[in-house]
């Protein structure tokens, strides 16, 4: 569907951009034609045109063309009979079929040749110094086989005065030359059953054909990745996954629209759509996003190979350093393609790097939190999965951006701290450290616990302390401290050699049960800060 759907917005956007890039049959030229930077005298040649005086503007050769493109574009193939010297015309021929003749004629020039008519004279002599008779000029040469067939404009009588048409030895050719450089049998059908009209200057018919062959290179395409995909599935391979959907998915687009450009550039659309087609946008968008997706199962296999190695600060930095690279990369296929359309690259960086100076004081915050990226990740004060204390935020890390730092609290709420404001911040690692210190300070009644009850309190605890597997021989301390205003105050001091917060939480509690049952057994009982109340029965 994802395919489908971007076919439909390549179409519509294919003609805007062939469009705007160049002219596309010879009316576009007349009525696109500019004077800049060319000289006075030049733009004064440019300008002058013959006031006509035939109804059809047939006075001088550029006048005849200009009329018969124009009819013929208007789809008027009647009137553009009327621009043919259907005069001595062999046998096999009917002047009865100069509309017929025509409608071949202008397929035969959209199909092979391109007339740049401000090259073509507009007097009514003709053009001089060409080495043809002053009644001939000629206006385009075809290739055919090894033959190369001259196309002339010729001087005949009017009904007033002489007029230009194209010459009746051209028009005799014009079913010769169809029938090896026209539309094939193919093409006439679109031709035949569908309406005559245009769509962004470019046939229906034309527009058929090009949805046709879209159609056809994905029934063919379609099958052959989604059997390619099946197997890949099937296999071990670790990222098959990633690769499968490369497959069937821009790899599928990519060679869909290689299909269509060869058959197209080997078919029999006019030169017009083949233009707008060379503009390279399909091939463009098709290279840019398997390039892109290439680069993504490449992030996978460089990641899980870090992971394995026990990088996983280098594994995390993968998908930041990717998504520069795709960046650069997809400016990069801009580039050349802008190239392609005609356009200067160098003056296009030009102006981006006048334009960079803006961008830079308009995205200063940007640029702060991309050098704090880099700090994070040359100094590693965090890494992805690391508990962490940020300020008064306490969480994990769960990913180091190009711009941000997402962080899990405890709370299970997602927070995005910029790395700019990271950087300057208390940072306390908790992952980090080796083992968790167990700290108790107990109050014992002075009523109760003598100095015998006391040794052997603290000889008990420290004795408890030394037999548990986890508790730390070095340091352990418990000591008495001296005489507190509540009560003795005996401190308890060790480390539990685990990184786990949990099962550090489990030893405490074994530890301070451990603690009170010591206590309860030499007679003496736990008193708090601040003497409470007591019950007559205690």
């Amino acid at each position: 569907m994802k395919n489908w759907l971007l076919l439909w917005v390549s179409l519509a956007i294919i003609p805007v951009i062939g469009f705007a890039a160049t002219p596309t049959n010879v009316v576009d030229l007349m009525e696109g034609s500019t004077v800049e930077n060319v000289s006075e005298e030049e733009a004064l040649l440019v300008n002058q045109t013959y006031d006509y005086k035939d109804s059809l503007q047939r006075d001088t050769p550029r006048g005849t063309l200009n009329g018969f493109t124009r009819a013929v574009y208007e789809q008027d193939y009647d009137t553009a009979a009327e621009y043919l010297d259907l005069r001595y015309l062999p046998d096999s021929m009917s002047k009865d079929k100069g509309a017929q003749y025509a409608k071949q004629l202008q397929a035969i020039i959209d199909r092979n040749i391109w007339i740049d008519i401000e090259q073509i004279n507009d007097t009514p002599e003709g053009a001089d110094g060409d080495q043809l008779p002053s009644y001939r000029d000629l206006f385009g040469r075809v290739k055919l086989q090894s033959d190369e067939i001259a196309l002339y404009l010729q001087r005949v009588p009017g009904d007033n005065d002489s007029i230009w048409k194209i010459s009746n030895a051209t028009v005799a050719k014009v079913p010769t030359l169809y029938a090896n450089l026209g539309y094939g049998p193919i093409t006439e059908w679109f031709i035949a059953y569908l309406p005559e009209g245009r769509i962004l200057k470019v046939n229906i018919w034309e527009w058929a054909v090009i949805l046709t062959y879209l159609v056809i290179a994905f029934c063919v395409i379609i099958p052959i990745t989604w059997l390619c995909k099946l197997l890949i599935l099937r296999t071990d391979y670790h990222l098959k996954t990633e690769l499968a959907y490369i497959v069937a998915g821009p790899l599928r687009f990519f060679l869909a629209v290689l299909v269509v450009r060869t058959w197209v550039s080997s078919g029999t659309i006019s030169a017009a759509a083949l233009e707008v087609l060379d503009t390279g946008f399909l091939s463009f968008i098709s290279i840019v996003w398997l390039g892109w997706s290439g680069m993504g199962i490449l992030q996978s296999g460089l990641k899980q190979r870090l992971i394995d190695k026990g990088q996983k600060q280098g594994a995390s930095l993968l998908r930041p350093l990717t998504n520069f690279i795709r960046v650069i990369f997809v400016i990069l296929a801009i580039l050349i393609w802008l190239e392609h359309l005609g356009f200067n690259a160098g003056t296009i960086i030009a102006g981006m790097g006048i334009g960079g100076i803006a961008v830079a004081l308009a995205s200063k915050q940007s640029i702060e939190n991309f050098i704090g990226t880099i700090t994070l990740y040359s100094a590693a004060p965090i890494k992805v999965g690391n508990l962490c204390k940020f300020g008064s935020i306490r969480g994990t890390v769960e990913e180091i951006g190009l711009r941000c730092t997402q962080i899990r609290t405890l709370d299970r709420t997602l927070i995005h701290v910029p790395n700019a404001k990271l950087v300057e911040m208390e940072i306390e690692n908790i992952s980090e450290r080796e083992k968790i210190r167990f700290k108790a300070d107990i109050r014992l009644d002075y009523l109760m616990t003598d100095t015998e009850k006391l040794k052997g309190i603290i000889a008990d605890i420290k004795e408890m302390l030394e037999l548990h597997e986890l508790v730390m021989k070095e340091p352990l301390r418990v000591t008495f401290k001296g005489f507190g205003l509540h009560g003795l105050q005996v401190n308890i001091f060790a480390y539990i050699g685990t990184k786990s917060f949990p099962k550090y939480q489990v030893v405490s509690e074994e530890l301070h049960l451990g603690i009170m049952d010591i206590v309860t057994k030499h007679g003496s009982r736990i008193i708090p800060v601040a003497p409470v109340a007591l019950n007559s029965s205690q």
